[in-house]
């Protein structure tokens, strides 16, 4: 007789409900983010099948400088920042979709739940560069967040949405990283437009 465990065992008529379909199992080490999603995954697939040659990635061109630091400031906070230009990118809704959640999955696990890094992605499009990375106190930081109503929200009263409302739910638990903070890390356009709070 089929056993859930060692002490739960199954009638024949949930034997009879289980599913015949073949479930797999794939361990994700600790050094292959990349695995953390579908597409990486069947990339990896193809590859060790011998379908499709291991990706070549390089650096285009000399590298900008197209972020100032204020040390001074961030040092309190959140000490380092990193940023990357990619180019030639078209995001589907899908691919979209797809793209934050390997996002989160980064969040989760190499991240941290952000306490060691938060990611942002931006359409290089609608901003403005040079960038810079600050830390302010959170009264002096206005910012306009994904929110259902595009409201702007100075960083203290968005820290109290996230904790509060149902749209926000999903960054309560990242909340307290920051909130007691007399500065907030800030990433900031040419415009002095809030792109991030990390």
């Amino acid at each position: 007789e089929a056993q859930k465990s060692e002490t739960v065992k199954l009638t024949e008529k949930e034997i009879a409900a289980l599913s015949d379909k073949v479930i797999y199992k794939i361990d994700v080490p600790a050094n292959r983010y990349d695995l953390l999603c579908v597409e990486g995954i069947s990339r990896a697939l193809r590859i060790f099948l011998g379908d499709q040659d291991a990706p070549e990635y390089k650096i285009v061109g000399e590298p900008e400088a197209v972020m100032t630091v204020k040390k001074s400031n961030t040092d309190t906070i959140r000490p380092f920042v990193v940023s990357a230009i990619l180019k030639d990118v078209l995001f589907t809704q899908e691919r979209y979709n797809s793209f934050i959640d390997l996002q989160d999955q980064l969040h989760r696990n190499l991240c941290r739940q952000r306490t060691l890094v938060a990611i942002g992605t931006h359409d290089l499009d609608t901003i403005e560069g040079p960038f810079t990375y600050d830390a302010r106190p959170g009264a002096d930081i206005n910012f306009v967040p994904l929110t259902p109503d595009d409201k702007s929200f100075n960083a203290k009263e968005l820290l109290e949405f996230y904790e509060t409302q149902a749209a926000g739910k999903h960054l309560k638990p990242y909340v307290p990283i920051i909130k007691d903070s007399p500065l907030y890390p800030v990433i900031v356009d040419a415009q002095e437009r809030v792109l991030s709070l990390p």
